[in-house]
């Protein structure tokens, strides 16, 4: 690749560049620095120093304990709720279904009724409409 440098001058970067960031060489660890910010030096912390970031360590340490506590004991109080709504649904399951077996019964029974008698469905379900408008009437008015 060529690339035009600051005098005008075309120039190549040479291949050497290259094998340098993969050569053994320059992969030596133990001359590394640990962090960006470590200078490579031994630094010599005094002891007011040390106490001062042991006792910043201990504050942040006792917050995200306070915090830990309070997540804790925010996630058992939704547990319980979870458990107390999973409970109102199953007895509230077992409701509709003790009410869909009632309503079957009732249709069951007045299916056996309107058979019995000889009446068509159609003319019961016209005699319960028209009492059902009478009890209207009487509770609008």
């Amino acid at each position: 690749m060529s690339y035009l440098n600051q005098d005008n001058n075309l120039h190549q970067r040479e291949n050497g560049s290259r094998t340098q960031l993969f050569d053994t060489k320059f992969d030596d660890k133990s001359s590394r620095p640990s962090s960006p910010y470590d200078k490579g030096g031994n630094l010599d912390y005094s002891q007011s120093t040390l106490s001062n970031l042991e006792n910043q360590n201990e504050r942040h340490v006792s917050a995200m304990s306070e915090r830990i506590n309070a997540l804790k004991s925010l996630s058992l109080k939704m547990g319980d709720e979870i458990r107390g709504s999973n409970d109102t649904v199953e007895k509230l399951g077992e409701v509709f279904e003790g009410t869909s077996n009632r309503l079957k019964a009732t249709y069951r029974d007045m299916m056996k009724m309107a058979k019995k008698s000889g009446v068509p469905l159609k003319t019961w379900l016209l005699i319960f409409f028209i009492v059902f408008l009478f009890f209207m009437w009487i509770w609008i008015f």
